[in-house]
């Protein structure tokens, strides 16, 4: 149906690569289930070594990836998404994320990102290959500074 409504936040997922599949009562779910939150710019959204507790989306703003030297890595815009390595393998996170400029993020509980994991086998595979060539790059980015 064109010309229908929808929802500010699930246009803001639908944004997200990974996500672009799902059909929108489950990016409804994804909605209710989240925060979104505001970052000032500069502040820290997780320390590097942080326990893993949500999947990431970038609302507005955009982030800072930082390695163990503070180096940057990545940085994410609108429609970005991060913390889902960390929550794929069950480990802390692996970098420090700042805000670069004022920033609104989309705050996933482990639990939904789980369960969509589970209901969902094909954007599980997504996520982990998503996931996969963040490593590859992140390893690239780090391997060119040494």
């Amino acid at each position: 149906m064109e010309g229908r409504p929808v929802h500010s936040l699930v246009r803001a997922l639908q944004a997200v690569p990974s996500l672009a599949g799902l059909d929108e009562r489950a990016l409804l779910a994804i909605v209710g289930d989240s925060a979104n939150l505001f970052w000032p710019a500069g502040s820290c959204v997780f320390e590097r070594g942080s326990q893993t507790d949500s999947l990431y989306v970038v609302v507005s703003g955009s982030v800072r990836i930082l390695d163990e030297r503070g180096g940057e890595v990545a940085v994410l815009e609108t429609g970005g998404s991060f913390g889902e390595f960390s929550l794929l393998l069950g480990t802390p996170h692996q970098h420090e994320v700042r805000a670069l400029e004022d920033s609104e993020l989309m705050v996933v509980p482990k639990q939904r990102f789980d369960a969509l994991i589970e209901a969902n086998q094909a954007l599980g595979q997504r996520l982990r290959e998503q996931a996969e060539d963040r490593m590859r790059a992140n390893l690239s980015v780090t391997a060119e500074r040494t």
